[in-house]
């Protein structure tokens, strides 16, 4: 009978210690979520920033974060934040949040919903753009999919290349304004063609000092249709400020200090398809 007792007691001892352990989890948690949220109302991106996991620094990049950190900071006095959900293992949280007020129809709306993630890594409670990480990372497969540098829009950039103008090209450190920043790429592009052009890659070579040795190169597409997104070709004459993410200069392998090479190195003449716009589609309004 005694050790009957002895048992239940341990195991009580045992689920009792297991709750709290929980509590203690989901409280740690919480606060990390809480902590981060308030530093979005109040627009401290930068502080923000540091509270993710290295993940989603370096897939979602600071751009696309401040992009979504705005979005929730506008939306953050309608949103209510539902309770907190751990994992078995009390190293992951999911806190669902809803809209009140004025934008309660929004919960009716997939792409609107704002949800946040927290993992725990090496004891210490960290923000994951979770649903972020994803969709880059399904756009990463697409893109690699619909533009492959093949034979095609190599031979069709030779007998184009020398009537597009690719000028100004740069690349270098952004700031954002509040703390942020990331290196992009820019440039001027015209089209001296008789043909809209739906595609257009540069080879960017990424120079040492004496422009002699080459540390890095990439094509670039600098002009890249999507439709759906109202990117559309760009036409014969028409000339186009282009903006794309670039490279930190620890990112090339070498003493890179800056010096650029390039040359357009794929082409594609648009079809007819790609020369549709969404508003010749002449759409039912959404209701």
């Amino acid at each position: 009978m005694k050790k009957f007792q002895f048992s239940a007691l341990i195991l009580a001892v045992f689920v009792a210690f297991f709750a709290v352990s929980c509590a203690g989890s989901k409280g740690e948690a919480e606060k990390t979520i809480d902590s981060y949220v308030e530093l979005l109302k109040a627009k401290n991106f930068a502080k923000a920033w540091e509270m993710l996991d290295q993940e989603s620094q370096e897939v979602v990049g600071q751009k696309k974060f401040i992009e979504d950190a705005q979005n929730i900071s506008g939306n953050a006095m309608f949103l209510k934040n539902k309770p907190i959900k751990i994992n078995e293992a009390g190293d992951k949280a999911i806190m669902e949040t809803e809209y009140t007020g004025q934008k309660v129809a929004f919960n009716k709306l997939p792409e609107a919903k704002i949800t946040y993630y927290a993992n725990k890594n090496e004891g210490k409670w960290q923000i994951r753009l979770q649903e972020r990480i994803d969709q880059i990372r399904e756009e990463q497969k697409r893109d690699a999919i619909e533009i492959p540098i093949d034979p095609e829009l190599i031979e069709t950039a030779k007998l184009y290349k020398d009537k597009i103008e690719v000028k100004d090209l740069r690349n270098g450190e952004v700031d954002f304004g509040n703390g942020l920043s990331q290196y992009m790429m820019d440039a001027t592009v015209k089209n001296n063609t008789d043909k809209p052009l739906s595609y257009i890659g540069v080879l960017v070579k990424f120079m040492d000092d004496a422009e002699k040795k080459v540390l890095f190169e990439k094509t670039f597409f600098v002009i890249y249709t999507r439709q759906i997104e109202e990117i559309y070709p760009i036409k014969p004459g028409e000339e186009r400020n282009i903006i794309i993410p670039g490279y930190d200069a620890g990112d090339i392998d070498g003493n890179w200090t800056g010096k650029l090479q390039w040359e357009v190195n794929a082409v594609k003449v648009a079809t007819p398809a790609e020369l549709i716009r969404i508003e010749d589609l002449k759409l039912p309004k959404k209701k």
